[in-house]
This record gives C-alpha cells, sequence and structure tokens, in this order.
C-alpha cells in the first residue's frame, strides 16, 4: 500500500500553527507544497520492481514551476510534454532535451528544432508520423526514433467525457489502424520503439493485468519495439469512502506479464511508467479563509463562501471531484456545510457529489466564523497549471514549498495587479 498514514479529520501535512503563519506573512489564497511527502512519492515510482528495468516520467501538465521540475529532475524522473512550450519551460529547468518526450494534439510548430534537440516524438495521428518524416529526411537523420500512442479500444473514467479510451476520445491512434502505421514505418523506413497506451484503471491487479496485455499484445505486432509507456491512474484515497491501490500487488502482477512475454517472444521489454496525478497530488494544500456565511432558510443550505475557486482550483467544477477539506479552528462542534468560491460564476460549487456537478452535498465540518482559516488537502495535479486565473480579475496566487527542515520558501510571488493587463494594447 502507499506509505502514507490517512487521519480524514486533520490535514495531511499541515497544522493550525503553520497555517496561521503563513496567512500573517503570505495572504491567502496560496498553495503550498511539501517537499517531504513529494519525494516519498516520488520514490515509490523510482523503485518500480520491473522485469527488465523501467523509468518514470511526469506528465508536467499536473504542475510545472521550474522548482518542481529540478527537484524530479534531480532525482531522475524524465518528462512527458504535452506542447512544444512544456519542452522549452523543461529545458529552462535543466532538463537534458533526450530525457523529454513529447505527445501533444497539436503538431509543433517549431517541430524541426525539436527534433534537432532529439526530444523524441510520440505521435498522436497518422498525419504527425507523415510530417515527422519530412523533417527526418530533410535533416538527413538516419537513427531517430518514433513511438506511437494507440488508442486501446478500452478505457475507464467517471464518465465518457474523460475517457481515455473507446471511440469517444480522439486523442490518439485508433488501434484498427495498426497496419497503416506499420505500412508507413516501412514505406518511410522509420523505426517505431515504443507504444504508449493510456488506460484509467481500478486498484486491482487483474485491472493492470488487462492494460498490460492490451499494450503487449501491440507490442508484439511492432519488431522493434523495445518499450511500452503504460500511463496508469494509480489510485490514492483522500477521501474516507476510498480506497488506494495496493502498488507492491500491482507491480509484481505486471512484471509477471513482462516475463511471460519474454519466454514467448525472447524480447526484453522496457517499462515505462506515468503515475499521472498519484505521482503528485499527495504534495499540496491550498490555503484559503471564509469571507462570509450566507443561508437560504429552514429547508434550504447554510453556505461557507470562501476566498478562492477556478482561479486556484479547477479540478473539482471540470471533474465533479471531492476534496478533503478542513475548518482550522479549534471548535469541537461539527456543522453541515456547503461550501462555495469567491468567484461571480454560476458553477461556484466546491462540495457538490461525486460526478454530479449540479447536486449539491453537505459537509460535516467544524462550525465556522467569518475568516476563520480553510485548508484543502490533495490538491497538487491539474490546479495550479490549469488555474482560470484573472477571472473576475483575480490575480494569479503565489506558491509556497515546505522544505524538508520545514522552512517555507516562496517559489512564486503573487501576482501584482498590474501584471493581470501588461499585454493590453490601449487604442481607444
Amino acid at each position: 500500500m502507499w506509505n502514507i498514514k490517512l487521519d480524514f479529520w486533520k490535514p495531511n501535512f499541515l497544522d493550525n500553527k503553520q497555517v496561521q503563519e503563513i496567512e500573517k506573512k503570505f495572504t491567502s489564497p496560496v498553495y503550498i507544497y511539501s517537499e517531504n511527502e513529494l519525494e516519498k512519492s516520488a520514490k515509490e515510482f523510482l523503485n518500480f520492481p520491473s522485469a527488465f528495468g523501467c523509468v518514470t516520467r511526469y506528465a508536467m501538465k499536473a504542475n510545472s514551476n521550474i522548482n518542481i521540475l529540478k527537484f524530479f529532475n534531480n532525482l531522475g524522473i524524465l518528462i512527458d510534454a504535452s506542447s512544444e512550450y512544456e519542452v522549452y519551460r523543461a529545458i529552462n529547468a535543466w532538463y537534458n532535451s533526450k530525457d523529454i518526450s513529447i505527445s501533444t494534439q497539436e503538431l509543433p510548430s517549431n517541430l524541426e528544432d525539436l527534433i534537432k534537440k532529439w526530444v523524441f516524438f510520440n505521435a498522436t495521428s497518422i498525419y504527425q508520423i507523415d510530417e515527422i518524416w519530412k523533417i527526418i529526411e530533410k535533416l538527413k537523420i538516419s537513427d531517430y526514433k518514433i513511438w506511437v500512442r494507440i488508442n486501446p479500444w478500452t478505457g475507464d473514467g467517471a464518465f465518457k467525457a474523460i475517457s481515455t479510451g473507446w471511440t469517444t476520445s480522439g486523442f490518439w491512434i485508433w488501434y484498427k489502424k495498426i497496419s497503416k502505421i506499420k505500412e508507413i514505418s516501412k514505406k518511410y523506413n522509420i523505426e517505431i520503439s515504443k507504444i504508449h497506451i493510456h488506460i484509467w484503471s481500478e486498484n486491482t491487479p487483474e485491472s493492470w493485468v488487462n492494460s498490460a496485455n492490451i499494450g503487449l499484445e501491440f507490442v508484439e505486432q511492432f519488431e522493434n519495439v523495445v518499450s511500452l509507456d503504460l500511463w496508469w491512474w494509480f489510485k490514492k484515497a483522500i477521501m474516507p469512502y476510498e480506497k488506494s491501490a495496493d502498488l507492491q500487488a500491482i507491480w509484481e502482477a505486471v512484471a509477471e506479464k513482462f516475463k511471460n512475454f519474454y519466454n514467448k517472444t525472447w524480447r526484453k521489454i522496457f517499462l515505462e511508467v506515468e503515475p499521472w496525478k498519484s505521482l503528485v497530488i499527495n504534495s499540496c494544500s491550498i490555503i484559503a479563509k471564509v469571507v462570509d456565511i450566507v443561508d437560504t432558510g429552514n429547508k434550504g443550505y447554510e453556505f461557507l463562501r470562501i476566498n478562492s475557486w477556478m482561479t486556484d482550483m479547477p479540478r473539482v467544477p471540470m471533474y465533479w471531484v471531492q476534496e478533503p477539506i478542513y475548518i482550522m479552528n479549534n471548535s469541537t462542534t461539527k456543522k453541515d456545510y456547503i461550501m462555495i468560491w469567491h468567484c461571480c460564476e454560476s458553477g461556484d460549487l466546491l462540495t457538490c457529489k461525486l460526478y454530479e456537478q449540479e447536486t449539491l452535498e453537505n459537509r460535516k465540518l467544524n462550525k465556522a466564523s467569518i475568516w476563520d482559516l480553510v485548508v484543502i488537502d490533495w490538491v497538487w495535479a491539474y490546479n495550479s497549471s490549469m488555474s482560470m486565473k484573472n477571472y473576475n480579475s483575480y490575480p494569479e496566487s503565489a506558491e509556497l514549498l515546505l522544505r524538508k527542515d520545514w522552512s517555507i520558501v516562496e517559489i512564486r510571488k503573487r501576482e501584482a495587479i498590474e501584471e493581470i493587463w501588461r499585454n493590453e494594447i490601449s487604442v481607444v
């Protein structure tokens, strides 16, 4: 299991004294990352007991702060980029370009420069393979290898809009076009060296074995493929009703499939894992505060308004998920609350029913007063990087790092109001 001891009645790594000190010095809303929690999670994946070798890649879209990228670089975690802009951002964080792969829906305008830098391209369409070949031919490169990302006809997810497989997902190359991929690679003499699949899954070893089986079936069809990249979702329990994945059992079961594949084909396939938000989600909290308390009568609800929302944490309204919430006071009385945010927006709901954005669901929290501080836990992934900053002209929030020695340093300043309109050109 994860090396995390969960207590659903207190924050993951913050205490009341720390929260009060942070509010005084930095002002909420603010993100705070734990270096200890980040390292613990990273080492879980760096110690992946694979059959024939393994590397871990960080999907940097989850959070791209330069300090975070440098931290992962120092640990030996490689990068998965989703745009050319992320590639250059990773290089700016001292990543070697050969340690970066790019998988993008929009073909980079500077594709030639990326190939010159030996950034590995993970093609997501037949068109992309054609265009990559044109650059390789132009540059007279003989040993540049292409990776392909295949839609595996199966997938999981809370609802179809976020499924990563089936016919409802247009992100990758449909599996029935494998023959076309082989035809093009033979025609252009392009070597396909890695297969990439992305399947959401349950927490059981059986479900992950199924994912590995699908990936290895694809690998078997390409004689030059030497590695399989599995973008996996290893569930971490963040709410009392959830159960974490048993990583050891999953890893052992998957390693066995790779050994069986070797016994069948005499090919030792290298494993790459992209553990998605599982790598980082436990390592960040948002500190906010209650700015108002309102109600809608005896048959309605009592609402806590806080000074944050989609300007800091869009993952809730985008995916209709639930996050741990703590009112940081010493009250021994619990009350039911609906928590809403500071934006003038109809979807400003933090406490919705799981996967049902339009259904309000009370949370039992410490009895709150205006100006009480609030901690929202497990919010690393797809919040700061995806924030809808500047909506209602709210500035981008600061980011802090809680170091191993328990000191707190600022790693991104709160945006100054003038920065919001810095690129606007007045012509009136």
